[in-house]
């Protein structure tokens, strides 16, 4: 089952290249991003996993196939690589006698790279709702990363607007932050179609591959009172519409590295197939690439590039 998203982006030029943005997308991730480092090439492994899912009534069905899809992921991971327990003990001395006590956690030692097929989703009873979801992709060890990378979706451009449950017609902030100086870029995916939201647009038309950010400082993007003042004509503003009542899903996706990384092949959407370009006179769509065409290039990027970091960061529209 796809879920429809209805965006609208709206573009602050100078007034000679004053325009719009406008996107209908349909969200399905089926890509798990995790941060990883290495210095050395890592073993790849073909792993499948399934999961079951009784879905609960207060869970929408776009969450809930996110939600057996990711645990299906997980599954299939651990097939290769088993949970670590981690067991905490603590020793103290209270009133003369000597106590402890134990925490435990568990934790995955192995990532998932990304799908090398669609997941598969079934419906194995109606009553109770139960889905089923089936994936198969590629597996490696993880590898602890020395770079913290903050991801925060936003409402406003303030950090204490964090929200990633949101109403249909509200803006969309974001915010960045990396203990190092690296190169970032951001996209939406569809499944059908990976959209490219940073750098901005009049940048990847100037040749600018990735934003460059500074060590121990958070950006605010897509804001243009946020942006350098002579930079503000650049900044693509966001505004997020749900395309039916309900609540729906939807992702942005962060790609981090230290050093500069090549940017996906991506072409011109004809908008015309999206939205009536007669209704909304002077909106246009950001470059895309397929997703099957996008995620084989973010495989090869992550095995040639150890210092890449990919962050997912999944949000709801309610209407």
């Amino acid at each position: 089952m796809r879920i429809l998203y209805f965006y609208q982006i709206k573009t602050n030029l100078e007034e000679s290249m004053s325009g719009k943005y406008f996107i209908f997308l349909t969200f399905l991730i089926t890509v798990v991003l995790s941060n990883f480092q290495t210095a050395f090439a890592q073993k790849e492994y073909i792993s499948t996993g399934t999961y079951d899912l009784m879905v609960p009534p207060s869970m929408s069905m776009a969450e809930a196939e996110k939600y057996v899809c990711d645990r299906a992921r997980d599954s299939a991971v651990m097939r290769v690589f088993p949970q670590r327990l981690n067991t905490e003990i603590q020793t103290w001395i209270s009133q003369g006698k000597v106590a402890t006590n134990a925490f435990s956690t568990t934790e995955l030692i192995g990532e998932w790279l990304g799908d090398l097929k669609d997941p598969q989703i079934t419906v194995l009873s109606n009553k109770p709702y139960t889905l089923r979801c089936k994936v198969k992709g590629k597996v490696r060890e993880k590898i602890k990363d020395g770079v913290q990378l903050e991801v925060k979706t936003l409402y406003c451009p303030a950090l204490a607007c964090e929200l990633e449950q949101f109403n249909d017609g509200q803006s969309l902030y974001l915010s960045i932050a990396s203990s190092k100086t690296g190169y970032i870029s951001v996209f939406l995916d569809d499944m059908t179609n990976v959209f490219q939201l940073l750098p901005y647009t009049e940048e990847r038309e100037q040749g600018i591959e990735q934003v460059n950010i500074e060590r121990n400082k958070a950006y605010i993007f897509f804001s243009k009172e946020d942006a350098p003042e002579n930079k503000r004509h650049l900044v693509n503003e966001l505004q997020l519409f749900a395309e039916k009542p309900g609540v729906e899903l939807a992702s942005l996706i962060v790609l981090f590295s230290e050093t500069p990384f090549n940017s996906p092949l991506v072409q011109e959407t004809q908008a015309g197939e999206y939205f009536d370009e007669a209704e909304y006179i002077g909106y246009t769509m950001p470059d895309s690439a397929t997703s099957e065409s996008f995620n084989n290039w973010l495989l090869r990027l992550r095995q040639n590039n150890p210092k890449l970091q990919a962050v997912r960061k999944m949000i709801t529209i309610k209407r």
